[in-house]
């Protein structure tokens, strides 16, 4: 018999990806480590080691540099500004010389690299009181960071997650969620061996206002070992109607 409710959810994400329902928008994140060595753990993005949430202990101007003088676009970044309201600020990028924003950020949740129709020729760095926080590797375009904050007045459920190692290593994984004003806790764990990790929420986990997520691998058995993670949420805006 025909699964009806699995179709009525799929439709209803289909029109909230067209903007159809007020207040409803799909975040899409997805991270990516290329060298997680054995004994550590870090989050599953460009930058190496654990996500270095505290320097947003303060709100931060950024900067952003390229290891290649071809790097003349510009860095749109996209996060939350002192009370996690959502702020965007285009940052011009002078190749290997730095250049530095206005605009004060609390968290960030992605960047991309602007440039007509060519991606960045070089790795462009975004650094917030002089730690990365920000890495945009040679032709990806944007940032790939396991990382995400939830706007204020937003609620955001987690529909499904995946992650995966490399052939001939292996991983465990765990989607870490720290509500506002306390601590990191594990809300979803896994491992894997040379494959892919995916699980679809039955029950979405919900994230509330100014909450953070991090994904970190843990326990790998070799050195170099590359990390993906990817993950589907939406984020629903507290006084919407539908």
């Amino acid at each position: 018999m025909a699964d009806w409710g699995q179709y009525l959810l799929r439709d209803n994400y289909f029109s909230i990806a067209q903007g159809q329902f007020d207040g409803y928008s799909v975040v899409q994140v997805s991270g990516y480590n290329p060298d997680i060595d054995t004994a550590a753990a870090e989050t599953i993005w460009c930058g190496g080691g654990v996500y270095p949430w505290s320097v947003f202990d303060s709100v931060r101007v950024l900067t952003v540099v390229s290891t290649s003088a071809s790097d003349t676009g510009s860095v749109v970044v996209s996060g939350l500004d002192a009370d996690f309201n959502p702020i965007t600020e285009e940052i011009d990028c002078a190749g290997l010389t730095p250049t530095t924003g206005s605009v004060q950020f609390k968290r960030i949740n992605s960047a991309f690299y602007k440039n007509g129709g060519s991606n960045n020729a070089g790795d462009v760095t975004i650094t917030a009181n002089g730690n990365t926080v920000g890495l945009i590797q040679v032709g990806i375009g944007q940032t790939l960071t396991g990382v995400y904050t939830v706007p204020a007045g937003y609620t955001a459920y987690i529909l499904s997650g995946n992650f995966s190692a490399q052939k001939g290593k292996d991983a465990q994984v765990r989607f870490y969620v720290r509500l506002f004003g306390q601590n990191f806790r594990t809300v979803h764990i896994g491992e894997v061996f040379e494959n892919i990790y995916h699980y679809d929420f039955h029950a979405p986990v919900a994230m509330p206002e100014k909450s953070d997520l991090d994904v970190q691998g843990f326990l790998v058995e070799a050195n170099n070992t590359r990390v993906t993670t990817n993950f589907s949420m939406i984020l629903v805006r507290n006084n919407a109607t539908q």
